[in-house]
């Protein structure tokens, strides 16, 4: 997917001997692939849910986070931030009370299972339920990258346009959620939904769709309840569920 650090890709080791040679390809996503395994593994001992959130830069992926905490507690809730550098988004979720740890990736393009793990052994999540995993904006290299996550979320902002997911449709191919940010701006940016969710719907029909906007907090509830949800249903809490009005 990307030169710099190889995602997607396959290496290939050469011997000569005997002028006869032996080629041996191995992913260069399976040691990253162990680790995630590992993370995962830890995080649902503890009864985490483990969430890999995903986005273009300026889509809106801090401001969910801030939304949902209006609604789960943000004592329940640890974030690792993902950045290529400082830590302005760490400071705006510790103004909420929301602790954060920081993750800067300088060059790289997105975050790995092993800056996870590191993360997780500096980290206290005893007291924990969600773990939010907020990954370098970027479209391309953080899609089909195990880091140790229950489900994906995409936030994909109205701003951005239309045609995200036809351009982009590996972020979407993996996602349980799908946030349609900045939805208050729909009608001043030409945004067609009806194209976008046609699109949406060819590449993952299963995704659940959520509008979001930061003028309106409520619009938040849906997706706080949605992770609650996913997480009882994951570590088989009891709980109810709403019978909806005929």
């Amino acid at each position: 997917m990307c030169e710099e650090c190889g995602c997607g890709e396959s290496s290939s080791v050469k011997k000569n001997d005997n002028k006869h040679s032996m080629i041996v390809n191995r992913s260069v996503t399976e040691a990253n692939d162990l680790l995630a395994q590992q993370n995962l593994d830890f995080l649902s001992e503890k009864k985490i849910l483990s969430i890999n959130l995903m986005g273009a830069p300026g889509s809106g992926k801090t401001t969910f986070i801030e939304g949902i905490c209006n609604y789960l507690k943000p004592a329940d809730v640890v974030v690792i931030q993902g950045d290529l550098e400082s830590d302005i988004d760490k400071r705006r979720l510790e103004a909420h009370k929301i602790q954060s740890y920081q993750i800067n990736t300088h060059s790289g393009c997105h975050l790995t299972s092993a800056m996870i793990n590191k993360a997780l052994l500096d980290l206290d999540v005893s007291k924990k339920k969600y773990l939010i995993i907020e990954n370098v904006g970027n479209l391309v290299c953080p899609a089909n990258v195990n880091i140790g996550q229950h489900l994906n979320i995409v936030v994909s902002s109205t701003v951005e346009g239309t045609d995200k997911p036809q351009k982009y449709p590996y972020i979407f191919m993996d996602a349980s959620l799908i946030v349609l940010s900045k939805y208050d701006l729909a009608d001043k940016t030409d945004f067609h939904e009806e194209q976008y969710v046609r699109d949406l719907h060819h590449i993952n029909a299963k995704a659940a769709l959520l509008k979001t906007s930061s003028k309106d907090a409520l619009s938040f509830k849906p997706a706080a309840d949605f992770l609650d949800h996913q997480r009882d249903h994951l570590f088989s809490i009891h709980h109810t569920h709403s019978r909806k009005k005929m």
